[in-house]
């Protein structure tokens, strides 16, 4: 009897397949166009959430909130989005996660600790938002 090896199919992007539904694949692409429309119009782009329902998104403000922290306001960094440094700190560690499961062509899949701090430093940053006002969205 003759035993054949135990193949593993890999799922996902790393694979050339895509795991993304179709409602996905659309937002990206709106979200893409909204960008590079702004962008090639020379605008910084602003929230599609706040241009079209009126509401701030977690990252309302990070690119302001950078720009006084690299120019020595950290009251002004913090009211403009307290969550802009640990977002660009995860935003760093899923670069590399991601990265690494690409060059080992794994499932590019984010670890699931790091999948539950994004969502709870979006939804502290969502909340802070609301709490600091419109003045800073």
């Amino acid at each position: 009897m003759r035993v054949m090896p135990h193949q593993v199919k890999l799922s996902g992007f790393a694979s050339g397949g895509t795991s993304m539904p179709p409602w996905a694949m659309a937002s990206f692409a709106a979200y893409l166009a909204w960008n590079i429309l702004w962008l090639a119009s020379g605008k910084l782009p602003p929230s599609m959430l706040l241009a079209i329902l009126g509401i701030p998104c977690p990252t309302t403000g990070v690119t302001r909130s950078l720009a006084c922290l690299l120019h020595g306001d950290l009251r002004a960094s913090l009211m403009w989005n307290p969550f802009a440094i640990p977002f660009l700190i995860l935003l760093a560690l899923s670069f590399h996660a991601l990265s690494l499961a690409a060059v080992r062509k794994k499932e590019l899949t984010l670890p699931k600790w790091m999948a539950a701090a994004w969502c709870a430093v979006l939804v502290l940053a969502w909340l802070s938002k609301f709490l600091l006002g419109r003045a800073y969205w």
